[in-house]
């Protein structure tokens, strides 16, 4: 199977050669070129992951979202787990909820129960609460074939399965899937005759000879997933909330097609009111000859893969429709009948809001991002380290102020995260002001907005806990300061991530579908900044060349994120959303433009050179304060915490001499308030 396919040209030559696209995002680790524990031999299932369908009863049938338990480098990590030959159409088994709560948990298994057969099990905690590897190896020993455990949280999305020692070593596929996809398989598996309830996980198809359908989280979506309403009615229709319609599709079946035809349909529906028609799209290969692909691994020769992608558009929203509801409905028609339809049709929907920017998925009940899988890094050593992640969003339409900022962590520890305070920072981006206009985020082009700090308070702030961040005004750390949106700027969302812990993401969406359409159409999209290798030195020059550690790129290739690595393209979404205020105070407000500083700071020289000393005053005794570097890439490069033994002040000297020439931020926190200081290298 040749990568991928496409009607708008070579992807690749367009994701680095279209004009404004140079800062598209590809994904390395998505092709098979890492070694060691990275390296993979089967491209679709490194590219999109393995193919996880519910193929019986019909009104069930289809594509299910799915985290695999994957090898990792770590000793926490699954095993070398080798996927077997394709389960095609394998009855499940399952335990219900409603006789011992033990069982469906996978707490007492028989042997012999489940063989040949898909055990699906809940993650619990009612009955013995097992870990996911105990659930694992207890439907194993019972003869499943593989093991898939269902997020019993309500409306839960599907989780990274950790793993644990001092169980005996698993050897069968595991998958977690979400809370409404479980629910629906065991109400048929309880009503319905044993055997009924089938399904099929396979690197590929499923040996039919008709057989299109999507690539799972292939789809092409909207700018974010949840945007104050403003933006997208009455701002202009600008080009970052532009329209792409397209897919990654695939020809599953054994025979070739032709006539393949991907159709989209966007609908928005106001809160409370009827849904209208936005815009349609059909983009068709005609007589092109869609070539099937029997080969697993894929043939290299066959071009099984394509992706259909219309021209972007503006939305041509006008007016001041409030909150609703935009969907984005994909279906997919070929020559001939379909075998199998479960994956012809996909919904993405995207929600205008009053106060949320969220890239990934949001709960609005819930009030919080949503998140599935949790991401960390690590140094080009390959010892963890502090990192900053976070979404862009593009704010059209300003006036509103920067109220919080919500994010998730969590560590491989049980119980209240223990960590030093996170620095949550918002970064203005201005293409130009660092270098060309070129639609990459250079040294200088960041400034620094908006920041705040949380401290976790040893109890109630364990993994997986939505965390709520005042933001406000670096220069001075008051949060009554308010922080400006302005119009037609992009904006950098940037959370401090320790040493060990994790970031969490949405590991459904996916962005490279749109980042592509963007890019081979001769737009640039952005998502997120990723970054790759050193932090300092020559190795990671600060320049405008269109290296990895100047572009929009991948993480490293030692990245990790629970027992998954980014080659799965899992989790490329950070789930930090951006609360706004659009009443904020009156900026002409004495009490609130006069506000003293909690702490104010000194550097010099500014410019530096080798070295950099820093003076502190408090506002009231301190007993430690950190300084936090971090360059004008808004990459963490460095953090020490000083013992100021209740002091009302503190001088700190700090070695500059490894820094490469550029534009720096040093973060001083202390009492729970944070402010940042800029400074200068040169040589």
């Amino acid at each position: 199977m040749k990568r991928i396919n496409t009607l708008k040209g070579l992807l690749f030559a367009a994701l680095v050669g279209a004009s404004g696209a140079a800062s598209a995002q590809v994904h390395a680790l998505g092709f098979g070129t890492v070694g060691g524990a990275y390296g993979k031999t089967n491209w679709y299932g490194d590219y999109v992951g393995l193919r996880f369908q519910v193929t019986a009863p019909s009104v069930i049938a289809g594509d299910k979202a799915n985290i695999e338990a994957t090898i990792g480098t770590a000793t926490s990590d699954w095993p070398n787990i080798v996927f077997p030959a394709p389960l095609i159409n394998v009855p499940i088994a399952m335990f219900p909820t409603t006789t011992t709560p033990a069982d469906s948990f996978g707490g007492s298994i028989h042997p012999g129960t489940m063989t040949g057969k898909i055990c699906v099990l809940w993650r619990g905690p009612i009955g013995t609460p097992l870990t996911f590897t105990e659930k694992a190896y207890n439907a194993q020993q019972s003869g499943a074939v593989a093991c898939v455990i269902i997020n019993e949280y309500p409306g839960g999305l599907p989780v990274g399965p950790g793993y644990s020692t001092g169980v005996g070593t698993v050897t069968i596929p595991v998958f977690v899937i979400g809370n409404y996809d479980g629910i629906a398989i065991e109400n048929q598996y309880n009503t319905l005759p044993p055997n009924t309830v089938t399904m099929t996980i396979t690197p590929w198809g499923q040996n039919l000879g008709n057989d299109l359908g999507f690539v799972q989280s292939g789809g092409s979506g909207l700018h974010a997933s949840a945007m104050p309403y403003e933006q997208f009615f009455a701002t202009g229709n600008p080009v970052p909330y532009m329209g792409v319609d397209g897919a990654y599709v695939a020809n599953y079946g054994t025979n070739d097609r032709t006539n393949v035809t991907l159709n989209s349909t966007l609908t928005f529906t106001p809160n409370g009111g009827s849904a209208s028609t936005i815009h349609t799209s059909s983009v068709t290969m005609g007589a092109t000859v869609f070539p099937s692909c029997t080969t697993v691994p894929q043939d290299a020769s066959a071009d099984s893969i394509w992706a259909l992608f219309a021209a972007p558009y503006n939305l041509g929203l006008t007016g001041t429709a409030g909150k609703g509801r935009f969907d984005l409905t994909y279906s997919l028609t070929g020559s001939g009948t379909e075998d199998y339809t479960g994956d012809n049709t996909m919904t993405m929907s995207y929600y205008a809001d009053d106060s949320v920017y969220s890239k990934g998925q949001y709960d609005f009940a819930g009030q919080q991002p949503v998140r599935s899988v949790y991401n960390s890094t690590l140094s080009a050593t390959g010892t963890a380290t502090d990192f900053l992640w976070g979404p862009m969003y593009y704010v059209a339409k300003g006036g509103a102020s920067i109220s919080t900022v919500q994010f998730s962590l969590s560590s491989n520890t049980p119980g209240p995260l223990s960590a030093a305070p996170v620095n949550v920072f918002v970064f203005k981006w201005t293409d130009g002001t660092g270098g060309a206009a070129d639609s990459i985020v250079e040294n200088g082009e960041l400034t620094l907005v908006s920041q705040g700090i949380y401290t976790f308070n040893g109890t109630s702030d364990t993994s997986d806990v939505t965390f709520n961040t005042r933001m406000g005004d670096p220069t001075t750390g008051a949060v009554v300061n308010p922080i400006l949106l302005t119009d037609n700027s992009w904006y950098y969302v940037a959370v401090e991530t320790p040493a060990n812990f994790f970031l969490g993401a949405d590991g459904t969406l996916n962005p490279l579908p749109r980042i592509y359409g963007f890019a081979s159409s001769g737009y640039a999209e952005y998502n997120n900044i990723n970054w790759a290798g050193d932090y300092v030195g020559a190795t990671n020059p600060l320049s405008s060349s269109l290296t990895a550690q100047n572009n929009f790129c991948a993480f490293s290739v030692a990245a990790h994120i629970d027992s998954f690595n980014f080659g799965g393209l899992k989790g490329l979404i950070p789930a930090v959303a951006m609360i706004v205020n659009k009443t904020p105070p009156d900026v002409s407000h004495v009490a609130v433009k006069n506000v003293t500083p909690v702490i104010m700071a000194t550097l010099s020289p500014n410019p530096a050179k080798d070295v950099l000393t820093v003076s502190v005053d408090f506002a009231k005794p301190t007993s430690t304060v950190r300084y936090t570097i971090i360059d004008g890439l808004a990459r963490f490069v460095s953090k020490v915490e000083v013992n100021t033994n209740n002091g009302m002040n503190d001088t700190h000297t700090i070695n500059t001499s490894n820094l490469a020439p550029g534009n720096y931020y040093l973060s001083i926190d202390a009492n729970g308030s944070v402010i940042s200081r800029p400074f200068t290298i040169v040589k």
